[in-house]
């Protein structure tokens, strides 16, 4: 469990590139706050709230223009006071451009080693900054490693640290130790 906060420096394996974040226990709800650059001076920034039982709430990315996404408690989603209906009942939020969200289902399926889960997180596709459905799959191989994959195509196997925070997201993400 976090206490107090943790901060992770992440470096882009594929391009120039980082991620600074800190995630933080608030009253027993998990608080990710971070800023990402694609290129160098490009930053974005975000802030990721999960409740206590690790289901995602709410998230603010950018700054001007901001979008707000909203977790309502019967399941819609809402993106900038707008529901979206293609996510509804999604327990999780993605964030495309960090490694910081996947933390967010790593800690609330809190899987043995063996177990795997499915899930549908509410994913903002950078592409073109829309929220969609997508089916994530989490295998928990050791203490230390999940074998991730989604209905994209895309597989990778995660390293994490004590907190299920990821170190280390193969070709993409790498923590600064």
């Amino acid at each position: 469990m976090i206490a107090g906060a943790v901060a992770v420096m992440w470096l882009r394996q594929d391009r120039p590139g980082n991620d600074a974040c800190r995630f933080a226990l608030i009253d027993d709800e998990l608080l990710i706050e971070g800023s990402t650059s694609e290129t160098a001076g490009q930053f974005l920034h975000y802030r990721v709230r999960a409740a206590a039982d690790g289901v995602t709430r709410r998230a603010r990315i950018g700054d001007v223009p901001m979008l707000t996404f909203e977790h309502e408690g019967d399941g819609r989603w809402m993106m900038n006071g707008i529901e979206v209906p293609e996510v509804r009942g999604a327990l999780d939020f993605d964030l495309g451009v960090t490694p910081a969200t996947n933390t967010l289902a790593i800690r609330r399926m809190n899987l043995a080693v063996g177990d795997s889960a499915e899930a549908v997180a509410a994913w903002l596709d950078p592409s073109d900054w829309m929220l969609k459905p997508l089916k994530q799959r989490y295998t928990r191989v050791s203490e230390t490693e999940y074998d991730y994959a989604s209905d994209t195509g895309f597989s990778a196997r995660l390293t994490v640290d004590e907190h299920g925070i990821v170190r280390d997201y193969p070709g993409w993400w790498k923590a600064q130790d």
